[in-house]
């Protein structure tokens, strides 16, 4: 009743106070009357003010390429399905062809979100002929690869293996990261590596021969080989120790990851795509890639599988295997695969076999 006597244009407002997004900013209003209509107007002003401070503080997503060129990178693709049912095979969805006219995607897609390659000739030098080596060293007197050596030498690339893979492994095509550098060279073969950009879509990479790729810590992605069962590929690490090749699966990995999170700082303007919150609107989302048909968002729905798709393990040709798998399955949990055939040189033996936790 008091309040009602006093005329509205003379009425004393509360303190208010509105925080903005990113900067942090504050604007307190005072205590002092005012008409409620400049007061309207007011606000509209202060909106319009704090968008265009948005806007200036937008971030994108990805590392700044200024001088990137593409041009000596292998095809990249989109795939027909986030989770093909067959995956061995090519599965390359029908696009726009990108601006250097192969492939679908445009290789600074992948390059924004850390991933780099260099084309490195393979023929004619020491390599094992189609087996393994656990660990591998260049031999004394061989004919090494002068490039090669430069670049472990620069980046103390001191540990390297080489590992053939001749059949579908379920563990490299789950889903996960590695906690260190992926450092890979194709030797000899062909397969697939599938990649997630900084909009968390797949991009297939078609791996052959000579190819180099480097990719920082905590990026999702997952491999298979292709419809010719075999690829040789050199592994390389940090420092002289054993690495452990340790594969975290997305599934686990819960925004509990100190790679993960690093990377998603990095890359992802510190937006988890597995975090079920909404889309910042300070956050530039826009497709880095050239539109195709399978350019859809990748989801997660309430039983945490990605992309609304959840098929059961599959062999080789497609078809789900008896049963599915489930979580805790030993073969799951150990990388193993009862059909999987390896081939290795006498001196990996065992230890080989030990070593090939990861792709």
């Amino acid at each position: 009743a008091q309040q009602a006597s006093v005329p509205a244009r003379k009425r004393t407002t509360q303190t208010k106070r509105k925080s903005l997004v990113n900067n942090k900013a504050r604007v307190v209003h005072s205590e002092e009357s005012y008409d409620p209509y400049l007061g309207m107007e007011s606000h509209r002003r202060l909106a319009e003010h704090s968008m265009s401070m948005l806007h200036e503080t937008k971030c994108t997503k990805g590392i700044e390429l200024p001088d990137f060129n593409g041009n000596d990178w292998p095809a990249l693709y989109r795939l027909t399905s986030p989770n093909p049912e067959a995956p061995k095979q090519a599965n390359f969805a029908q696009g726009i062809t990108s601006s250097l006219n192969k492939g679908t995607v445009d290789p600074q897609v992948l390059a924004m979100a850390g991933v780099t390659y260099q084309y490195i000739d393979p023929t004619g030098y020491d390599y094992p002929n189609a087996t393994a080596a656990v660990p591998w060293s260049p031999p004394e007197g061989g004919n090494n690869d002068n490039i090669v050596q430069q670049l472990r030498d620069e980046n103390d690339y001191q540990y390297a293996d080489i590992i053939v893979v001749n059949d579908f492994i379920p563990k490299f095509w789950d889903e996960h990261l590695h906690e260190a550098t992926t450092i890979r060279y194709m030797l000899d073969g062909t397969g697939y590596f599938d990649l997630r950009d900084v909009d968390d879509e797949w991009v297939r990479i078609p791996v052959s021969a000579g190819d180099w790729f480097e990719w920082p810590a905590g990026i999702e992605h997952r491999f298979t080989v292709d419809e010719n069962d075999y690829i040789q590929a050199m592994r390389l690490n940090k420092g002289s120790a054993s690495p452990e090749w340790t594969a975290v699966s997305r599934s686990v990995v819960d925004g509990n990851n100190t790679a993960r999170n690093e990377y998603i700082d990095t890359y992802l303007c510190g937006v988890d795509p597995d975090a079920a919150v909404p889309m910042d609107d300070n956050i530039d989302t826009k497709d880095n890639s050239t539109p195709d048909a399978d350019d859809t968002p990748a989801l997660t729905d309430s039983d945490g599988c990605r992309d609304n798709n959840c098929p059961p393990p599959r062999s080789p040709t497609g078809q789900p295997s008896e049963g599915g798998e489930k979580e805790g399955d030993t073969d799951r949990d150990n990388g193993a695969n009862a059909n999987s055939v390896f081939m290795f040189s006498s001196l990996a033996g065992f230890a080989g076999l030990l070593a090939l936790q990861s792709m």
